[in-house]
């Protein structure tokens, strides 16, 4: 770490010491939407960043509709993002017991972002296209533990109602995955839109709770720091743009 961003730190943990008006930062846009990036704006913001694979383990509890683990994992940090604040309707929950947050929906064009989603997945197997990608190679899958990521893809883009409304619950049986669905364009795009839309209702009339950004355009740290609060002094830090697909 430079000296440069070193001082832009210490003084925005300086400023949050003295002034901060939020209780936590909840980074709820879907995966691949420049949350890798939040992460690293989160830290330039002086907050304290909850480790990512401490937070996905929390997901399994969390989507059987059980906080517990992730309540005593969001105690212990100040600023969040990835599994599980960026699947289907956990930010509801999140809103209720941790009043008086802060959600940063992280957005970008729908069509990139379908093709983010191929390349990063595509890349994890080793395949030249993403369109090579079976249902095999996500059940195989070893990141955190097998079966992880197939429980994930298939809770975030494979088990949804008919009037496309995200469940609840989630029911492991395999005949709830509608596997013909994998990297289908459309149903994909659909479910990236439809969850956005969701949250952007929850918060309607509420927008000092919620910021959406396009992190992929943005050069500064600008709007995420006026968000928060922060002297205007660090509105000019460019956007670290961290784990480009």
């Amino acid at each position: 770490m430079n000296n440069l961003l070193a001082r832009h730190i210490a003084e925005a943990r300086s400023a949050l010491a003295s002034r901060r008006s939020f209780n936590k930062v909840f980074g709820i846009g879907g995966h691949k939407t420049g949350t890798t990036t939040l992460a690293d704006v989160f830290t330039l913001c002086g907050l304290r960043v909850g480790n990512q694979v401490e937070g996905e383990l929390t997901s399994y509890s969390a989507r059987r509709g059980d906080y517990s683990k992730l309540i005593a994992y969001v105690q212990n940090a100040d600023a969040f993002q990835d599994s599980p604040f960026a699947e289907s309707e956990v930010f509801i929950a999140l809103d209720a017991l941790f009043p008086n947050s802060r959600f940063i929906l992280t957005v970008r064009d729908p069509e990139d972002w379908f093709r983010s989603q191929m390349r990063f997945t595509a890349k994890r197997f080793g395949l030249a296209d993403g369109n090579q990608i079976t249902k095999e190679h996500i059940q195989q899958d070893q990141y955190i533990f097998r079966g992880y990521c197939a429980e994930a893809h298939a809770y975030a883009f494979l088990m949804r109602t008919p009037d496309y409304k995200f469940h609840s619950s989630f029911d492991i049986g395999e005949d709830a995955i509608e596997w013909e669905k994998l990297f289908n364009k459309d149903e994909y795009i659909r479910a990236y839109l439809t969850r956005n839309e969701l949250i952007r209702r929850f918060f309607r009339g509420r927008p000092h709770q919620l910021l959406e950004i396009d992190m992929t355009t943005a050069e500064t740290i600008e709007n995420i720091a006026e968000f928060l609060g922060l002297p205007e002094s660090l509105s000019k830090v460019p956007m670290p743009h961290a784990n480009k697909t």
